[in-house]
């Protein structure tokens, strides 16, 4: 008599999600379950690297915003930015923005100065305090991304990358140039 040798493939092991998308189904037997899953996954991973960038910061003694202006800043190196660039990187209002830079400039971190190409624009820029207060964030934040992403192998880290990269693509289209990296 012959013994069945095949393999046993196991269930995938269900997450909180699927549990949640399991209850929707049974509320609405025509819900997409693909999508959905896709979507609270998505929405749940931006939360946790959200609340562990905030959990960074309040070690730092820093808010989201600041952390974003000065990062915003440090990646055109520090030495100057229009403020309509920081406006626009930042997808907030110019009141918005002069706020915020102005409150760096009271924690000392940040300087405006008149643009002498073109008088009507503002040109930040980040004091040699404000460069390392940036470079603390970037630090601070890399650490948490790699604790966060640490149970992940590299070719999953990277899979998930160029997967993102496509959904982005087709959601935004790609970029055209230097002036539309946000």
């Amino acid at each position: 008599m012959a013994t069945d040798t095949s393999t046993v493939v196991a269930a995938p092991v269900r997450d909180r999600v699927d549990v949640l998308v399991a209850r929707w189904r049974a509320a609405n037997e025509a819900i997409d379950v693909e999508t959905k899953s896709l979507a609270i996954r998505l929405k749940r991973a931006s939360q946790h690297l959200g609340r562990a960038f905030r959990e960074d910061l309040a070690g730092l003694e820093m808010e989201t915003w600041e952390a974003e202006v000065l990062l915003a800043v440090r990646q055109y190196g520090g030495l100057g930015v229009s403020a309509g660039r920081l406006m626009r990187d930042a997808q907030v209002t110019s009141g918005a923005i002069t706020n915020r830079i102005a409150r760096l400039e009271r924690r000392g971190w940040a300087r405006r100065d008149v643009d002498p190409v073109d008088r009507r624009q503002v040109i930040v820029s980040l004091t040699d305090e404000g460069v390392r207060a940036a470079d603390r964030v970037i630090a601070s934040k890399t650490e948490a991304e790699a604790r966060l992403f640490a149970g992940l192998d590299s070719a999953t880290r990277a899979r998930m990358a160029a997967d993102l990269r496509t959904l982005l693509l087709t959601l935004e289209g790609p970029a055209r140039g230097e002036e539309d990296l946000a």
